[in-house]
């Protein structure tokens, strides 16, 4: 098969894995706590990323064009901490908000809310980085409102709505996840997005242990069923292990502005999954208008750069 060819049906096989993980993750969630959850779920993350850093590494070995000084770490005391302020934030504060959100809302409303990143990403870009926003800004204003009729859908702003606490914690867990994008952005030159996904997983186990045992619940009593360790399975080594490193592979041989499209289609797999899944989720008209608002308002965005950013940082996905 074409390497092309075979990058578009690896980022292609990335949407419905990560669709997917939505309903799989709610399934998991419903059965044992989320914190238990994501100590274990992360645990297998960060093992089958470390046999993919493994791997790169040795293909990077292989070829001899490719720059030694691209398979470390950078050295410098300040970019080490840059290296911890993006694990905290993706690999613990994203996570942790990523479960109790999903604990409260329906995996269509936090699929559909974490497809905004890109816009959150382009915010804060234009804030934090003096990035120009003149041409896109009209998609971004379609997203944006896309977003907020997926989070407020649920009656008007009234915390004592479940769904809402829970999309709301899920935007909050969108925003976190782009500021790790922007903050890591200067390391790219120096680290592959794969081996920066790997330290922040392993080096925010702790965290997720601490609060697994916290919590002091008997969710990791309940690892013997088959039902459970499917959802922390294919959550853990598929969804944000194997298939980071299949969208990784998709941006590096066709842009990431060509693996753009296929993120697109994930909150439609995953609401497709949680209708057909056991969750049954009902699909509303509102999640099919926010969502058609949003994925529209991305487009526009990505149609309207006139240079669209093809920089190793824009490989960095949301872990599911």
């Amino acid at each position: 098969m074409p390497a092309n060819r075979l990058a578009d049906v690896s980022l292609l096989l990335v949407a419905f894995i990560w669709g997917i993980n939505m309903a799989v993750m709610k399934m998991g969630i419903s059965m044992i706590d989320p914190f238990a959850f994501n100590s274990v779920r992360l645990s297998l993350s960060a093992i089958t990323l470390g046999v993919c850093v493994w791997l790169e590494n040795r293909s990077r070995q292989i070829d001899s064009d490719q720059k030694p000084t691209s398979n470390s770490l950078p050295p410098s005391v300040k970019k080490w901490g840059v290296v911890i302020a993006f694990g905290l934030l993706s690999g613990g504060f994203y996570q942790i908000l990523f479960a109790i959100g999903m604990d409260r809302t329906t995996a269509g409303d936090s699929a559909l809310i974490m497809s905004s990143i890109p816009m959150w990403t382009a915010l804060l870009a234009f804030i934090f980085l003096r990035e120009n926003l003149e041409k896109i800004w009209s998609g971004l204003a379609i997203t944006f409102v896309g977003t907020l009729v997926i989070t407020l859908q649920s009656g008007g702003i009234d915390f004592s709505n479940e769904n809402l606490v829970g999309n709301s914690i899920i935007l909050i867990a969108a925003l976190a996840w782009s500021t790790g994008v922007i903050i890591s952005r200067p390391l790219m030159k120096t680290i592959t997005p794969i081996q920066l996904a790997f330290y922040a997983t392993v080096g925010t186990l702790p965290i997720h242990y601490f609060m697994a045992w916290f919590v002091q619940t008997d969710g990791l009593n309940h690892l013997n069923q088959p039902s459970i360790l499917f959802c922390i399975g294919y959550s853990g080594i598929f969804s944000t292990g194997l298939a980071y490193a299949m969208w990784n592979y998709g941006v590096h041989k066709l842009g990431a502005s060509h693996a753009s499209v296929y993120q697109n289609l994930v909150p439609l797999v995953a609401l497709a999954a949680a209708w057909i899944s056991p969750l049954n989720e009902k699909i509303t008209w509102i999640q099919i208008f926010g969502g058609f608002l949003i994925i529209f308002g991305l487009l526009v965005t990505q149609k309207l750069r006139t240079t669209p950013a093809e920089s190793s940082s824009t490989k960095l996905q949301r872990k599911h």
